[in-house]
């Protein structure tokens, strides 16, 4: 039984004969802090049956790296286990379901788009405020692919190109191109690096949270705590604000100088502080953003973050429970955002964290990512049995994991007049004794001789 279980795993991942790639163009963008890899890609089915799956694999040195993969044309996604390739190859499979099969005799073509980060490595690793920021970055101008593929080029987008270890490339200005090739193997790689200059803060988010307090009075507490970290090149030597102008573009630019989030719409009290104090360098309008009705802040950090530098910022706000609570009897359905505010950066881990009303029962939670649950019970004030609390753990969370958080739950009406009556008992109980204690004739007798 055992050994018909692995052959089964083991041959998971079929790739039928004749079913081939016949061109595949791919984009490399370098010239942001993540690499963003557009791949077109055409599927030649010259077999006998439709084709509705087609498979990804990623290779185990770039799978930690991987936050985030799609292709345009397919309905559902899914890693799958396939020892083979696992053990052989060393990589990882991903198995796409197409939204229109690949009949036999015919092609289609897909756009696949792939999102990095912590791909490049600063060279040199230390550099003045003034200087350019120089990286490395290493990848493979062959398509890792379980197909054998008929033709492909690669082409490098970059700010500058320093050099490159393949000298068969084509360079045009700051675009390189790899290519074309002919009839590839599967799994075939041939590993090249690129020196390049690129001054986009090298930041990350080493982790990140969310804490939600939902209130049946009115209002939905969100704060936010950030740690961020440039894994640029370190800056040499001391800094200095004669040397540094955070308004001069031209100086620091492999800094961080700000950062950017999105709030809904109808947020309000927001509040933006690190480990000092309140910071002011900030601004907040609403606005559009990707045509929908958003409000966007504009994040100044109290000092630039340059390479090496770490930091820590909260950023807060409030929601109307009205627009994010339904309410149908006892029957409550919250949804809420699943990711952080901050669309443009990924982060390593990212903890969510949400207390229902005290008093809330048959909590359900509906949400289309894999995460960790844990639930736990937390007290705050005139709390006697604790708030029902839902803590959802995710590894490498970016804005593609903003998905809507669906949270059901049951609470009874007199539920919530719990604290509001503890409170009156607690002023009732303390007016009774005063009036007791004013009323008690504490005079001492006088003993008679």
């Amino acid at each position: 039984m055992l050994l018909f279980i692995f052959i089964a795993l083991a041959s998971s991942l079929r790739i039928q004969k004749n079913f081939f790639i016949s061109n595949i163009e791919r984009t490399v963008q370098l010239t942001d802090r993540y690499v963003y890899i557009k791949s077109k890609i055409n599927f030649q089915n010259d077999g006998v049956i439709p084709i509705e799956k087609i498979y990804y694999t990623i290779h185990s040195a770039l799978s930690d790296k991987l936050y985030h993969v799609n292709i345009e044309e397919s309905n559902a996604k899914k890693v799958i286990e396939d020892m083979d390739v696992k053990y052989k190859q060393n990589a990882t499979v991903y198995e796409f379901t197409l939204q229109k099969s690949i009949e036999p005799s015919a092609n289609l073509e897909v756009e696949l788009n792939e999102y990095y980060y912590k791909r490049f490595k600063p060279m040199p690793k230390e550099i003045g405020v003034e200087d350019e920021q120089l990286v490395q970055f290493m990848d493979s101008v062959y398509f890792f692919t379980p197909y054998f593929v008929q033709n492909q080029i690669t082409y490098y987008e970059t700010q500058k190109i320093i050099s490159y270890t393949l000298k068969s490339a084509t360079q045009r200005n700051q675009l390189l191109e790899f290519g074309p090739y002919q009839d590839i193997k599967a799994y075939s790689t041939q590993i090249h690096t690129i020196h390049l200059e690129n001054n986009t803060p090298m930041t990350v988010f080493t982790k990140a949270s969310k804490i939600v307090e939902v209130s049946h009075w009115g209002n939905i507490l969100i704060e936010e705590n950030y740690s961020i970290e440039n894994q640029g090149a370190k800056l040499k030597g001391e800094f200095g604000r004669v040397n540094f102008n955070k308004y001069n573009p031209n100086i620091g630019k492999h800094s961080l100088k700000q950062l950017s989030a999105s709030l809904p719409y109808d947020s309000w009290g927001v509040y933006y502080r690190d480990e000092i104090g309140n910071i002011s360098t900030s601004n907040a309008a609403k606005g559009k953003l990707n045509g929908e009705n958003q409000a966007l802040i504009q994040l100044r950090p109290r000092f630039a973050i340059f390479g090496g530098w770490r930091s820590n910022f909260t950023l807060g706000y409030n929601l109307p429970t009205k627009k994010y609570l339904e309410q149908d009897g006892n029957n409550f359905r919250l949804t809420l955002n699943f990711s952080f505010s901050v669309k443009e950066m990924v982060s390593d881990s990212y903890n969510f964290q949400i207390s229902l009303p005290e008093g809330a029962y048959d909590i359900k939670v509906d949400l289309p990512l894999q995460v960790e649950r844990n639930d736990t019970l937390l007290f705050s004030y005139f709390d006697t049995v604790g708030r029902p609390t839902i803590i959802l753990d995710k590894t490498t969370t970016s804005q593609f994991d903003n998905k809507q958080i669906i949270i059901t739950y049951k609470f009874s009406g007199i539920s919530i007049l719990r604290e509001p009556l503890m409170i009156f008992g607690t002023f009732l109980f303390a007016f009774l004794l005063i009036i007791y204690l004013r009323r008690l004739d504490l005079q001492t007798l006088k003993l008679k001789e």
